[in-house]
């Protein structure tokens, strides 16, 4: 009576899945799935500048960060994958894995260039808010007012003293305030 029913998932055919990694292991996953088990795995991942104490950094990341997508034949390779470097495991929903279909994965591999990375880049627009890098406001936050003409330079808006000064600045010397570029504030 207490007995459970056995789910049998078995298709025929490779379908894409999505794995869930181990924090930060996305590109650990990837090439282990790819070299150790020989299946296709696609992981979009985004580059992007970010402000960092030492200055302007480029990063990148994961576009899902824990996650990638695989695509093999479940029944007989879900054990090795979930063996792999990296992976947590198979993402499933009711019991089922959860398959991803291959529309969506293609849509994704539109929107990337090469080797499955998007560049976002660091566009100053006036009236954006953005940290200064170097020199004696260093640190500091401000308000881009304008951009010179080619983009060399910008006119920051500062808070000294009690009262507002219009700066002009290195547009290099200057990093958006965009805590990951796909966070959005309605």
């Amino acid at each position: 009576m207490g007995d459970r029913p056995v789910i049998v998932f078995d298709p025929p055919d490779p379908l894409w899945f999505c794995v869930k990694t181990k924090p930060r292991l996305e590109r650990a996953a990837r090439l282990s799935i790819e070299h150790d088990v020989g299946m296709e795995v696609f992981c979009p991942m985004l580059r992007f500048e970010r402000a960092r104490r030492s200055g302007r950094v480029r990063v990148t990341e994961a576009m899902f960060p824990g996650y990638v997508f695989a695509r093999f034949a479940y029944a007989s390779h879900h054990r090795h994958i979930a063996a792999c470097r990296g992976v947590s495991h198979i993402l499933k929903f009711g019991g089922l894995p959860s398959v991803v279909p291959e529309a969506v994965v293609e849509e994704l591999r539109l929107s990337v260039v090469g080797a499955d990375t998007i560049e976002i880049p660091a566009a100053i627009e006036p009236g954006e808010e953005v940290k200064l890098l170097k020199g004696p406001f260093s640190g500091i936050q401000a308000l881009v007012t304008q951009v010179l003409p080619a983009q060399t330079r910008v006119k920051v808006l500062l808070e000294l003293l009690g009262m507002e000064r219009e700066v002009e600045v290195d547009a290099s010397d200057v990093l958006p305030l965009i805590p990951h570029p796909l966070a959005r504030t309605p």
